[in-house]
């Protein structure tokens, strides 16, 4: 799963010609994730019912500690402390999200680290 926004344009050039990999998520014919300002929270929607439904299957320590970090900033918008980083919580949002496009598939949400 390849965020097609900002330099993640980059990547999918990258796999898709340089190294031939075939299986790039699309979305509306387009190769990558696209995230907007109505995507985005619906994918952290997804996650956070993700987390409350099935914390069992969490298993990333990294991961949880991102999520503890991750608030309502002044703007309004969610993201990370300032300090922190958020990149593991968009990436699993994000992919829960693709994932329920495409079907879904079933087992543990997150690899141990």
């Amino acid at each position: 799963m390849v965020e097609r926004n900002n330099h993640g344009s980059g990547i999918l050039a990258l796999i898709e010609s340089a190294c031939g990999y075939e299986k790039v998520y699309k979305q509306n014919g387009q190769a990558g994730w696209l995230t907007t300002s109505l995507s985005r929270p619906a994918a952290l929607g997804r996650l956070n019912a993700a987390l409350v439904e099935r914390p069992e299957q969490f298993q990333s320590r990294k991961l949880l500690a991102e999520c503890r970090n991750f608030v309502r900033l002044p703007d309004g918008r969610m993201g990370a402390r300032p300090g922190t980083h958020d990149d593991r919580v968009m990436a699993m949002a994000i992919g829960l999200a693709a994932r329920a496009t495409c079907g879904g598939a079933s087992g543990s949400l997150s690899p141990r680290d």
